[in-house]
């Protein structure tokens, strides 16, 4: 086992199944093939060895967190905002994305995008810095998969702000036959 960041490890034959896929000439080989159609797996890497701890706004604890336990659904996805934490410099959204579990072929669980905007006018766009998790163990059967996500954002709200709209969206919804609408969640500040 070759030891990796965290509690990752690769095994022997894992390694030669990528160092093989690299040597091969072709684009599409079918180990590459067969490694692509694999489940995804989902790890969230440590910080790397030898960062401050005290310095990562991820490690300490929230200024302040806003509850939020908003949901909706939409043509069999469900997104939950669980809560907003403000620290020193960054605010971060997390939330929970329910929805039918990703066909065979998928090496990637992509990610929601976000829009927020406040009624002073800032904008934030994108996820900076934020993960995602497949949890399993939320599931409530074959026929959904529960990620656990967080996006990132900077700079902090203004403190005149008094409403912040949040904009969430599939990037792959886009390729279906009737592409669903943004999420949209108002929440007072």
């Amino acid at each position: 086992m070759i030891a990796g960041p965290g509690a990752a490890y690769i095994c022997d034959d894992c390694l030669q199944v990528c160092n093989d896929i690299l040597r091969d000439p072709t684009p599409f080989s079918p180990q590459a093939l067969e490694l692509a159609s694999r489940p995804p797996v989902v790890v969230a890497a440590p910080p790397p060895l030898g960062e401050d701890r005290s310095t990562t706004t991820t490690t300490r604890e929230p200024v302040r967190t806003v509850i939020l336990e908003l949901e909706q659904k939409q043509q069999g996805n469900t997104l939950i905002l669980h809560r907003i934490q403000y620290y020193q410099d960054v605010f971060e959204l997390q939330y929970l994305w329910i929805r039918p579990p990703f066909t065979a072929g998928f090496a990637f669980v992509p990610r929601i995008i976000f829009f927020l905007k406040d009624t002073t006018g800032a904008q934030w766009t994108g996820d900076r810095g934020g993960m995602i998790l497949a949890r399993p163990d939320l599931a409530s059967g074959p026929n959904n998969a529960v990620y656990q996500g967080s996006a990132r954002f900077r700079p902090l709200p203004s403190t005149g702000a008094r409403t912040l709209t949040i904009r969430a969206a599939d990037p792959l919804g886009q390729f279906e036959e009737s592409p669903p609408r943004p999420w949209e969640f108002e929440i007072t500040l």
